[in-house]
């Protein structure tokens, strides 16, 4: 598979945004004012959402898998908050509390698929020990492939670390060999099915150059 794949995810993914259902626009808005809620509580936290609601294809009662991204002086020498750490269990309790009131009468389900600590990413970068990090990569990798909640907290970091060449040269096959993973998974394959069924289901067609550009990316073409 070429290494032009995370290219090629970027391309369809944007495809499919312009069919954004109004259950994601509304979820976007809530998961935004949550984390300016937690700002305000003392909690800086942003979100990359993953799944359905990154290519906008959502119904009432679509999951939304997420990564958090949170600054913990707690757990700052690493790349992850464990488990028990108070400040991860009282920041997804807070978001789970604040989007469920707000978009009531709606149940789903919010699955944390990863968390990130940027004091960690923020000392890393200061002192210049970014190379083989697979914390930074994991960084890089879902500001690329998912859908940024309080972007400005985390994107200084993912540009210095764009800006660094070594970097970038270690990264790209790291990411394109994890995204190719995840192209094979049947769970990946089967959300493009449901997501153009659901945008049949609105009364659309989809149009040629989407439905190329699927078959494309499920090949792995170059």
């Amino acid at each position: 598979m070429s290494k032009n794949i995370v290219e090629r995810y970027l391309v369809l993914k944007n495809k499919y945004r312009n069919y954004d259902t109004k259950y994601a626009l509304k979820r976007m808005q809530a998961f935004r004012l949550a984390t300016q809620e937690l700002s305000r509580k003392g909690y800086e936290v942003a979100l990359e959402l993953l799944g359905s609601i990154n290519f906008g294809i959502v119904d009432p009662t679509s999951d939304v898998d997420c990564i958090l991204l949170l600054e913990c002086d707690l757990h700052k020498d690493q790349g992850s908050c464990p488990d028990h750490c108070t400040n991860l269990t009282f920041v997804k309790n807070e978001i789970s509390k604040f989007v469920t009131k707000r978009l009531a009468p709606e149940t789903f389900k919010i699955d944390y698929i990863d968390t990130i600590n940027l004091k960690y990413v923020e000392e890393k970068i200061r002192t210049e020990s970014v190379l083989g990090d697979e914390t930074l990569y994991c960084l890089l990798f879902y500001r690329n492939i998912g859908r940024p909640v309080n972007r400005p907290l985390f994107i200084p970091f993912c540009d210095q670390l764009e800006e660094n060449h070594d970097f970038v040269k270690e990264i790209i096959p790291w990411a394109s060999e994890a995204l190719e993973g995840y192209l094979n998974t049947n769970q990946h394959r089967m959300s493009f099915n449901k997501y153009n069924e659901r945008i049949r289901s609105r009364g659309l067609s989809l149009p040629e150059g989407l439905q190329q550009e699927l078959q494309a990316y499920m090949d792995g073409k170059s």
